[in-house]
């Protein structure tokens, strides 16, 4: 009888795959919903808010390059500087063209009056930048309004039209900065 096979067993089923497929389409659906909603939801750390509103139709208006001696012992230093001033619209561009002698003039006077340490650090630009945006401000209308000044409580405090709204320049941006 060595013979005789043995009887074989009978080949195994082969499994369904259609379970794999479903789990991982699924998991597609899943991922791909997650994303969408994680790109389209509404920033909850405030970077997304109002006054990021105002700078999508805001103009950029590049200044000619300043060059001036510095208020240095010696006076043997001078700055070359170029910026260009972010202002709110196109009305506020086509203003700040028509004063622009008068502008370059009052920035003139301020950078020829800084000194070279002032003007080295990053808080002395920070600084020289906020004052140019006041004197450009200034020459389209905009008060700022005085930090601290105190006035009687008799009398009720008046607000100019100028000073109720925002400076029309919302940032001075430097292009170069060099200071030898």
């Amino acid at each position: 009888m060595p013979d005789q096979a043995a009887p074989q067993d009978p080949p195994p089923k082969k499994r369904s795959r259609r379970p794999l497929v479903v789990a991982a389409a699924v998991a597609l659906l899943a991922a791909g919903g997650g994303g969408a909603w994680w790109m389209t939801r509404p920033a909850a750390d405030g970077h997304a808010t109002a006054d990021s509103a105002p700078r999508a139709s805001s103009v950029f208006v590049p200044l000619d390059q300043f060059t001036v001696n510095l208020a240095d012992d010696g006076g043997e230093r001078f700055a070359q500087l170029a910026m260009t001033l972010e202002v709110v619209d196109g009305h506020a561009e086509a203003a700040l063209k028509a004063r622009m002698p008068a502008i370059r003039n009052a920035i003139l006077l301020l950078l020829s009056s800084s000194s070279s340490k002032d003007l080295l650090t990053i808080a002395g630009k920070q600084k020289l930048a906020e004052e140019v945006a006041a004197i450009a401000g200034h020459e389209l209308g905009w008060q700022a309004e005085a930090a601290g000044a105190a006035e009687p409580a008799a009398q009720p405090r008046k607000v100019s039209l100028a000073q109720a709204r925002p400076n029309p320049v919302l940032a001075v941006n430097f292009s170069h900065f060099i200071i030898q």
